[in-house]
C-alpha cells in the first residue's frame, strides 16, 4: 500500500471521527464530568492512528464491529447520559419552585434515557409518592432499592435509607406487615454498621412503635419508646426538644393504657422542657397540641385529649395571658371536652387502634419540635 493510500485511509478515518463527536453533543471529558458512570472515550481518541487499514469489505465478511460501529455506540452512550443528566437538572429545578408536573415530565424523560439509574428512580418515586399514587412509587422504589443493592450490598446505610422510604410508601398503603418487615431490616442494618445506641436509630424505633401499636402489641410498643427515650438521652445536647417529643408519645400511651401517675409523671418533665424553649417555638409546639387536641377529639379520645390542651395552658397562659388565641382555644376545649365527657361516660376506647389514630400519634408527634 502506497503512502499515498495510507495518509487518504486515516484522513478519511479522522473525518469520520470528528464527524460523530459533533453528532453526538459533546466529548467524552464532558461525558464523565456529567455521569461518572459513563464509558471513557479518551482510548478511542488516542488509538486513531492505530486504526486498521482493513478495507470495509474484508470488515463485513469477518462480522466484526468496525471502529466506526463501536466509536458510534460510544457516542450515542454519551449523548443518552448527558440528555438524560441535563433533563433531571431541569427537573430538580422544577421541584424546588414546587412545578411537580414539569418535574415529573423532565424526570420521566431521564428514565426514558437511563433507566436503571437508581437516583432517578427514587426521585420519580418521591414525584409519585407526593400525587399520592403510592403503587407507583412502590414499583419505582423497589427498583431503585433492587440497583443500589447489587451496587452497595444489602449492608451499607444507603440502602437502609431506601428501605426507610420503602416503608412509608408500604405505610401510606396500609400495608403495615410490609411496612415493618421492610423497617426492622432498615434498623437491623443500622444497628449492625452503627451499633445499638446510635441517634440515626430513633426515627425508626418511633415508626416500629406506630405499627406494633396499631397491631395491639403494647407491651412491644412501651419497650420501643423507652428505648427511644433512652438513645435519645444518650445523645444529650443542649438541644432537649427530641427527648420531649419521645416523652410526650409515651405518656400519651401511657394515658390511653390507664396508666395516668405515669403519663402525670412525663407530662411534667415535657413542659419544663417546653417553657425553656424560645418563644417561636414554644408558640409552634403551643399549635400543634392544640391541632392534637383536637384531633384526639374528633375521634372521641377524651382522655388522651384533655392533656393536650392543659400542656397549651401550661405552655402560654402565665406569659402570654387569658387572651391568646391558643389560650382561649385551649379554655374553650376543654369546655367542650367536658360536655362530650358526660355525654360518652363510660364509652372512652382504649382498644386496638385505628388507622387515624396511628397517624395522629406518631405523625403529628413528629411535628412537635
Amino acid at each position: 500500500m502506497s503512502m499515498q493510500t495510507k495518509i487518504t485511509t486515516r484522513a478519511v478515518w479522522l473525518i469520520l471521527f470528528f464527524f460523530l463527536l459533533s453528532a453526538g453533543a459533546g466529548s467524552a471529558a464532558a461525558s464523565v464530568t456529567m455521569d461518572k458512570q459513563a464509558a471513557p472515550l479518551n482510548s478511542v481518541g488516542a488509538d486513531v492512528s492505530a486504526l486498521p487499514e482493513t478495507p470495509a469489505d474484508e470488515a463485513m465478511v469477518n462480522h466484526d464491529p468496525t471502529p466506526s460501529v463501536v466509536l458510534l455506540e460510544r457516542v450515542r452512550k454519551n449523548a443518552r447520559q448527558q440528555a438524560a443528566a441535563a433533563a433531571f437538572s431541569l427537573g430538580m429545578m422544577a421541584i424546588e419552585q414546587k412545578d411537580f408536573t414539569t418535574a415529573e415530565l423532565l424526570v420521566q424523560e431521564s428514565l426514558q434515557l437511563q433507566p436503571s439509574n437508581p437516583e432517578y428512580l427514587y426521585v420519580a418515586a418521591s414525584l409519585a409518592f407526593n400525587k399520592g399514587a403510592f403503587a407507583e412509587a412502590e414499583a419505582y422504589q423497589l427498583r431503585s432499592l433492587a440497583l443500589t443493592k447489587a451496587k452497595l450490598g444489602t449492608k451499607d446505610i444507603r440502602t437502609a435509607s431506601l428501605m426507610d422510604d420503602l416503608g412509608t410508601i408500604y405505610l401510606a398503603q396500609q400495608h403495615y406487615e410490609q411496612a415493618e418487615r421492610i423497617w426492622r431490616e432498615s434498623l437491623s442494618i443500622r444497628e449492625q454498621i452503627l451499633g445499638n445506641t446510635h441517634p440515626s436509630i430513633a426515627p425508626r424505633l418511633k415508626d416500629l412503635a406506630g405499627l406494633v401499636m396499631h397491631d395491639g402489641r403494647f407491651d412491644e410498643t412501651e419497650q420501643l419508646l423507652k428505648r427511644l427515650i433512652h438513645i435519645l438521652e444518650a445523645d444529650t445536647g443542649p438541644d432537649r426538644m427530641d427527648i420531649a417529643t419521645a416523652q410526650h408519645i409515651l405518656a400519651d400511651f401511657y394515658v390511653s393504657r390507664h396508666r395516668k401517675n405515669e403519663a402525670e409523671e412525663l407530662y411534667g418533665r415535657v413542659l419544663a422542657d417546653w417553657k425553656a424553649a424560645p418563644t417561636q417555638q414554644r408558640l409552634l409546639i403551643a399549635a400543634k397540641l392544640y391541632e392534637l387536641g383536637n384531633e384526639y377529639l374528633s375521634q372521641l379520645r377524651l382522655e388522651e385529649a384533655r392533656p393536650q390542651f392543659e400542656l397549651v395552658l401550661g405552655l402560654l397562659e402565665n406569659d402570654f395571658g387569658a387572651d391568646h388565641l391558643y389560650v382561649r382555644g385551649a379554655r374553650t376545649a376543654l369546655v367542650k371536652l367536658k360536655s362530650e365527657q358526660e355525654e360518652h361516660s363510660g364509652n372512652n376506647r382504649v382498644d386496638q387502634v385505628g388507622d387515624r389514630e396511628l397517624h395522629s400519634r406518631f405523625s403529628q408527634h413528629r411535628e412537635i419540635m
